[in-house]
């Protein structure tokens, strides 16, 4: 006995304190970004609802890609650095079908996805399909000189130069919502991306299939004697998430036009948008995925009004808007280093 507190008693005090500690400067963080945030809407209220928007749209087109990573990941196990390669695919396939076929955007935005899917499964069927059940290293190494081979190719048949191509016009111009305007293409990607994120969840919860895959993932043995094909089972899941991939690379490519790295520019922020998600957690992929967009657009704005309230003009950081993401990463994991909806023992 020390002055009658125990040793339990002393660690508990300690944790006690730095809780405290941390929740005031959670709380002293979050003030300051509605104080800062406010006044920039007051300020420059137009500029503000841009971002807004511009931020969810951008959050969108990476729930899209994640969606499709943590699809893979979480349910089969492989960690698929190739997957920004199928985005970047459907966007290059859609400029193939409307500038060089000449066909029109509305065939674009089926055949482009519908096509990212038949290489995801030739991607699963000749090289993933052997790595199941490995080392997740394995895959890694696997899906990464995939990625390079994807590169090579797409400079070699669309060459090195960015390109665009056009939208219909019924997409083109913006909508008046009074303090501004927002392109009428921006809506229809977030409606389409909204669909396809609320048809994804319902097929891997809802529909036998869905059950049926998880259940190849946690007891194959178990699920290949209630004669479920589990190799049919998983081909189809990576044709599903490929898919996804697919048409977010249409719509990012519509959007702002599309280069060989272009899936390489993505594919860290997915990883990231999956971790903070919660790797094995769909909805912990389009929580964080709007949450990074929202941030990535938005603090650069909340950090200007901070200097502007100030005067401590060195606040306002030039490029930050890209350390955003990775500032979001280190945060969330140093107070769930499972992310929001991570799934305990899942790949450790």
């Amino acid at each position: 006995m020390n002055e009658g507190i125990t040793f339990q008693e002393r660690i508990a005090a300690t944790l006690s304190e730095q809780s405290s500690l941390s929740l005031a400067v959670w709380g002293a963080a979050v003030v300051l970004g509605v104080i800062s945030l406010g006044y920039a809407a007051v300020d420059r209220p137009g500029l503000v609802i841009d971002n807004l928007i511009g931020g969810f749209v951008y959050g969108m087109i990476l729930v899209l890609i994640a969606l499709g990573l943590a699809l893979i990941l979480g349910l089969m196990n492989v960690v698929n650095f190739a997957h920004g390669a199928l985005f970047m695919a459907g966007a290059y396939i859609a400029y193939h079908v409307v500038a060089v076929l000449g066909l029109s955007f509305w065939v674009a935005l089926v055949v482009a996805p519908l096509a990212v899917g038949v290489v995801g499964i030739l991607m699963e069927v000749l090289v993933l399909r052997r790595v199941y059940g490995q080392e997740p290293i394995v895959g890694l190494l696997a899906t990464f000189g995939m990625t390079l081979m994807f590169q090579e190719a797409v400079r070699a048949i669309w060459g090195s130069t960015p390109l665009r191509f056009d939208t219909p016009a019924l997409l083109d111009g913006p909508l008046s919502l009074g303090v501004t305007s927002v392109g009428k293409f921006r809506l229809f990607a977030v409606a389409v991306s909204v669909i396809a994120v609320v048809a994804t969840y319902l097929i891997v919860t809802r529909t036998t299939f869905g059950l049926s895959v998880r259940s190849g993932v946690q007891d194959p043995e178990m699920s290949e004697f209630l004669g479920i094909n589990i190799p049919l089972r998983f081909t189809a899941m990576f044709f599903l998430g490929a898919t996804i991939a697919g048409l977010g690379g249409v719509l990012r490519g519509a959007e702002v036009g599309m280069q060989p790295d272009l899936g390489a520019s993505f594919i860290i922020l997915t990883f990231i948008v999956v971790v903070v998600g919660g790797v094995g957690s769909l909805f912990g992929s389009v929580v964080a995925g709007l949450l990074i967009g929202e941030a990535v657009f938005l603090f650069p704005l909340m950090i200007r009004a901070m200097a502007d309230l100030t005067g401590l003009e060195f606040l306002a950081i030039r490029g930050i808007g890209g350390l955003v993401p990775y500032l979001v990463m280190i945060v969330i994991l140093m107070v769930r280093p499972r992310g929001f909806f991570g799934t305990e023992g899942f790949l450790e």
